[in-house]
């Protein structure tokens, strides 16, 4: 399995699709992350060994055993701007989840509040007018369907840890592979189906309009029921 490709690069930033079930950043299981792998191309792109002073640092993550587009800064000051970019909601994010159950509506806008247990590494969905909890807010669209599964277009107005996976199931559509969610059993590629498959953002310095598709895992087959057979 390919553990990623690069959709975009430029002097200042990169854009990968993460393909493989690994960690954005660097984390305490000292497994090898996506920020780490890219790291060590750019560096021997210049026969050097990668090291800190390597610059490419993640602007945002998305969960380990999900998939798609992340965005990386190659610049300290393009770094900056686009975390900007990002806690302002200017970057445009959407996903596309292969869920166990069709939901009760072919559209429709989830808000609940949600508390992160980090003992557990797992979020609880609380009512919308909690008193605990972070807001949580995602819209969703039915897109397609294979003869088990049903593919549901997500755009998060918020971003919370584990957000997409703890809603859609609280509405009792798991997300495929997700055992952490309550999905049936995991999947072979080690994935879960939640994909991060288009973003949107401005090109830190020039201000350019930039529009970016990942294809899907080549790991998952199931993704052809949502037409991702041709992507390359």
């Amino acid at each position: 399995m390919d553990s990623y490709s690069i959709l975009y690069e430029d002097e200042d930033i990169l854009v990968a699709n993460k393909l493989a079930p690994l960690p954005v950043q660097p984390e305490k299981s000292g497994d090898p992350s996506l920020q780490d792998l890219l790291r060590e191309e750019l560096a021997s792109r210049e026969g050097a060994v990668p090291s800190a002073a390597t610059q490419v640092e993640a602007a945002h993550r998305i969960d380990r055993r999900a998939s798609g587009a992340v965005v990386f800064a190659k610049t300290h000051i393009a770094l900056s701007t686009l975390e900007a970019a990002f806690r302002d909601k200017r970057v445009e994010k959407e996903y596309l989840a292969c869920v166990e159950r069709e939901p009760e509506k072919p559209q429709g806008r989830l808000e609940h509040r949600l508390a992160w247990d980090k003992r557990r590494n797992l979020v609880r969905v609380l009512p919308a007018d909690s008193a605990s909890g972070k807001q949580a807010i995602l819209e969703y669209r039915l897109a397609g369907r294979s003869e088990r599964y049903f593919f549901l277009e997500v755009k998060l107005i918020t971003g919370r840890h584990h957000q997409i996976r703890a809603q859609l199931s609280a509405i009792g559509c798991p997300i495929r592979g997700d055992l952490k969610y309550g999905a049936k059993r995991s999947a072979p590629s080690g994935l879960i189906m939640l994909h991060a498959r288009r973003v949107a953002l401005e090109q830190p310095r020039t201000r350019e309009r930039l529009e970016l598709e990942a294809p899907f895992p080549a790991a998952e087959p199931l993704w052809v029921a949502c037409g991702g057979g041709d992507q390359d």
